[in-house]
């Protein structure tokens, strides 16, 4: 266990996730470790004051004690994910982990649909991102950035949805459920 205790903390502690369906096999490798050896490497993060979280085939770092700050920044972050979630689904209804697309595909749709023109002119307003190739560029960034998707071909551009993208589909579910369970005046 503790010979990936320092890859695991490195890469988690960044915000990223681990995801059993990677196609890196070093990631794949500390996701079978984690699951191997769980309760070892919870209590040891929790040393620390940090969670070691699991969703549907991924791990993830949460922090024991949240402060006020961190919470806004959470939902700041969520309000983002909602956005891309938002955009992607429209893309493709069966945009979830296991989903495979080409950059190519995803160009050519934003420049057919209107509706996911409209999305995406929202989802990087603060970079100043207006052209559809720099929005897509940015989007597949963040999407591998977190964790949510790989690139499993250079040459043609064609990416995989991972586990961890779960996760953001999770979160969007909990509140649809809170609403859901709410009273109308």
């Amino acid at each position: 266990m503790r010979n990936n205790t320092q890859k695991i903390y490195e890469r988690l502690s960044k915000g990223e996730f681990l995801s059993v369906d990677s196609i890196d096999i070093s990631t794949r490798h500390l996701f079978n470790d984690i699951e191997e050896n769980l309760e070892d490497y919870t209590d040891y993060f929790k040393e620390i004051g940090l969670k070691l979280e699991s969703g549907n085939g991924y791990f993830y770092f949460s922090r024991l004690g949240e402060t006020k700050q961190t919470i806004e920044q959470k939902l700041e972050s969520f309000s983002k994910w909602l956005d891309y979630l938002d955009f992607l689904k429209c893309y493709n209804q069966s945009f979830t982990a296991g989903y495979q697309f080409r950059k190519s595909h995803l160009m050519e749709q934003l420049s057919m649909d209107i509706e996911l023109k409209e999305k995406a002119s929202h989802l990087f307003k603060k970079y100043n991102a207006s052209s559809n190739a720099e929005i897509i560029n940015k989007l597949l960034q963040e999407l591998q950035t977190m964790g949510f998707a790989e690139c499993i071909s250079e040459q043609d551009e064609t990416y995989k949805v991972i586990s961890a993208f779960h996760y953001a589909e999770d979160l969007v579910d909990m509140i649809q459920i809170a609403n859901e369970d709410e009273i109308p005046e």
